[in-house]
């Protein structure tokens, strides 16, 4: 009846929704068998690995899936570059001259190549970039999804601690250089290290007063040379080319606390290298800006610290004067009683003509008494 109709039946909708995602999986993720142009926007995963040790290179997403996917088409790519020896190669952050460079397929010493690559006794000619490809991708026994996974990595290769021809780092062009800004503007101070192994870059500030013990923090202050320095934080290190290193230090709306002296160390496993420069900081019709002294500081310190406690005395001053007065008044209103006061207290007979006066000494105020006594006239 429905084909009479010219009606077709129609697929469930979730296993319509289901087949329409796999297969946008699968164009988005699949590629062709042979790895991607270098050119292409890929950041690898960067790990670094002593020279003579062994790197292991684990592809695919997660670490629990390896096992399974051994059984997928594996394969490895490598393109050398960084690196020292003898030959001259491009940096790895270089693509523009990594394009003229072919990926090599590894042989995997004449087997199948498993998810993890292991490269035994690593020097200068195995550092450069990696690339593996999976098809298709195992979770599982029974889950294999038909997409390719392409991964990227950079190995590093440095130089063993015990390697004495590891020079310390070294300063360049003699940065970081003596500024001079706007106050409220931001100041950038630049740091160049040359060293054969990564360094370590960090940037200190020379505090003006000294530190008492009370306030002295280990991991923000150092002393050196009776001078103390606070650690600032900063953007780390940029390789910018072969064994040279990039840091900066930023300082943002700059203000008379910036100005200073400040420090940049380059460290590495053998030695330690530092050069300092001083920030000064004008106006914008240039003056100068007055740095703070350290009493100034002291006693403005000292002054936001009274205020609140001025304010709290406040009220509690106004309440003890009122007691004060109410005190008073009540004091003039009332006699004291150890003062006597003398009365005249008169003493009156209707019945006779004479009147009869005598004082009497009343404590405890003006209080009126009235005292009759008969009086013989005979």
């Amino acid at each position: 009846m429905n084909r009479a109709c010219g009606y077709r039946r129609q697929p469930p909708a979730p296993l319509f929704a289901v087949g329409l995602l796999l297969l946008l999986l699968s164009a988005g993720l699949t590629t062709y068998a042979s790895p991607r142009p270098a050119s292409d926007i890929e950041i690898p995963k960067v790990q670094q690995s002593v020279a003579g040790s062994e790197a292991r290179l684990k592809c695919g997403i997660k670490e629990h899936h390896a096992e399974h996917m051994n059984a997928s088409d594996v394969r490895w790519y490598f393109k050398p570059c960084g690196g020292g020896g003898f030959q001259q190669l491009p940096a790895c952050s270089d693509r523009t001259a990594l394009d003229g460079y072919d990926w090599r397929a590894l042989n995997c010493d004449n087997k199948p190549c498993r998810v993890t690559l292991t490269i035994a006794n690593v020097s200068d000619a195995n550092a450069g970039l990696y690339r593996c490809t999976i098809h298709p991708y195992r979770t599982d026994n029974q889950t294999q999804l038909d997409i390719q996974l392409v991964r990227s990595f950079e190995l590093l290769v440095i130089k063993s601690p015990l390697d004495e021809s590891i020079p310390a780092p070294e300063l360049m062009d003699n940065l970081p250089a003596n500024t001079t800004a706007i106050v409220d503007t931001p100041i950038v101070l630049q740091c160049r290290v040359h060293s054969k192994v990564l360094p370590t870059i960090k940037w200190f500030r020379r505090l003006n007063k000294r530190l008492g013990e009370h306030s002295f923090n280990q991991n923000k202050s150092i002393r050196y040379l009776e001078n103390f320095y606070e650690l600032l934080p900063s953007a780390g290190e940029k390789l910018l080319a072969h064994d040279v290193y990039l840091s900066k230090l930023i300082l943002y709306n700059a203000s008379e606390r910036d100005i200073g002296i400040y420090v940049c160390v380059g460290i590495n496993y053998v030695g330690v290298s530092m050069a300092d420069a001083y920030v000064n900081l004008v106006h914008a019709n240039g003056m100068p800006v007055e740095q703070e002294t350290t009493g100034g500081g002291y006693v403005r310190l000292m002054v936001l610290f009274l205020i609140p406690i001025a304010l709290a005395m406040m009220p509690l001053l106004v309440w003890a004067a009122l007691n004060v007065l109410r005190s008073r008044r009540s004091d003039e209103g009332k006699p004291s009683l150890g003062e006597p006061i003398a009365t005249n207290v008169s003493a009156y007979d209707p019945n006779s003509v004479v009147r009869l006066k005598r004082e009497r000494i009343i404590y405890g105020g003006s209080m009126q008494e009235h005292i009759y006594e008969k009086i013989d006239l005979n």
